[in-house]
């Protein structure tokens, strides 16, 4: 009887598999996630990236994921990897959705993932996932909870609720009786910008300064949601409310409508967040007193930095991730930038002069006389 031997199919299938192996190698070794001292030098870093990454978005409620962060990202990256593949992929609001779409990124290619978070602990499963593939994962503007994360880029969350906070109590008396509309419970950063204004908020309560009459989350961030809330604290409180801590522009828009139906648009004072251009047109017409601005642009060019040094396999320079961030389950370098308060017509011209909107924009569908640039 003649000894059983392997099929040609057979060896072809397991020549395919050691290359596929050798090539997963290969592939691990390339993107060095080490923090190495330096600075970033765009001219080497283009010479050098190569690859894919991979930008997963979390939403289209906000303006600003398919705007200014993927704009700035996609631009950052042509500059810093002009060799390198950008792929964009966007869950709406779907965790399960966006874990799927980063099976589809590393199935396709991806060197590199950029994640905005749905949801800050269901992401874990894409952090373990991209890490059994050695595909390094850097978290964007969310945090990813409890999982081998390898970078977070971000504004200081603390600092975004503290103007938030301090601005509110500048703007409103003793005695006074305020709304908090929190953010989206599952996501991170609203528990982070949470902390800052809470402490301050808390701080006058308990010394009997201030009273907060009716306090909620906002599913989703979503602004019919947080219209919903203001609705339901002026029913409960009798329309006493003399100030409102709503945790975004685009909450505080729906929220101003709620106020506007009882006549009291323009009298109570409203936080808000993320500079908007409806944020700031709110803010010219005297209709919301303040928006924390985010510039987008910076924060979309440093991800693209740390991204473009892991694909250049030499790993990223210190100076791009100063800080570390714990997440439960790592210290993950971080880079933590800074936010500045809008609400006035100055502070509505150094967002155009950042670049993040046009004068065209900002002035779209302005009264006369309200912002001289626009006249």
């Amino acid at each position: 009887m003649a000894r059983t031997s392997l099929t040609p199919l057979l060896v072809l299938l397991a020549a395919l598999a050691m290359v596929a192996a050798a090539c997963g190698e290969a592939a691990i070794d390339a993107v060095d996630v080490e923090v190495v001292e330096g600075t970033f030098d765009p001219a080497t870093t283009a010479e050098q990236a190569t690859g894919t990454v991979a930008l997963l978005l979390p939403e289209r409620v906000l303006d600003r994921w398919e705007g200014p962060d993927r704009d700035n990202f996609e631009a950052s990256m042509a500059e810093y990897a002009p060799e390198v593949e950008v792929l964009v992929f966007n869950a709406l609001n779907d965790s399960a959705q966006q874990q799927e779409q980063a099976e589809q990124a590393i199935t396709e290619g991806a060197d590199v993932l950029v994640v905005a978070a749905v949801d800050m602990v269901a992401a874990a499963v894409i952090v373990d996932d991209a890490e059994a593939e050695g595909v390094p994962v850097i978290a964007y503007d969310r945090l990813i909870r409890d999982a081998p994360l390898d970078f977070y880029v971000t504004f200081d969350g603390e600092d975004v609720g503290r103007a938030q906070g301090e601005w509110l109590m500048a703007n409103t008396d003793d005695t006074d009786q305020l709304v908090v509309i929190h953010g989206s419970e599952d996501d991170d950063n609203a528990h982070w910008f949470a902390d800052g204004y809470m402490a301050i908020l808390d701080e006058a309560v308990d010394e009997g300064r201030r009273t907060i009459g009716y306090e909620n989350w906002t599913p989703g961030w979503d602004p019919s949601a947080a219209q919903t809330s203001m609705e339901a604290a002026l029913t409960a409180l009798d329309n006493d409310v003399q100030g409102v801590l709503s945790a975004n522009d685009g909450m505080a828009a729906t929220i101003i409508a709620a106020l506007e139906a009882q006549g009291m648009a323009g009298d109570v004072p409203i936080t808000g967040q993320d500079a908007t251009v409806e944020g700031m047109q709110l803010i010219l017409r005297g209709l919301q007193g303040m928006s924390v601005f985010k510039d987008l642009t910076v924060q979309a060019d440093m991800a693209a930095r740390i991204a473009a040094s892991l694909l250049t396999g030499e790993g990223v320079p210190s100076e791009l991730v100063p800080d570390t961030v714990d997440n439960g389950m790592v210290d993950v370098p971080s880079a933590l930038l800074e936010v500045d308060v809008v609400e006035d017509a100055a502070g509505v011209q150094n967002v155009i002069d950042a670049g993040l909107y046009t004068l065209d924009e900002v002035c779209a569908g302005l009264p006369d006389g309200l912002f001289d640039p626009c006249d």
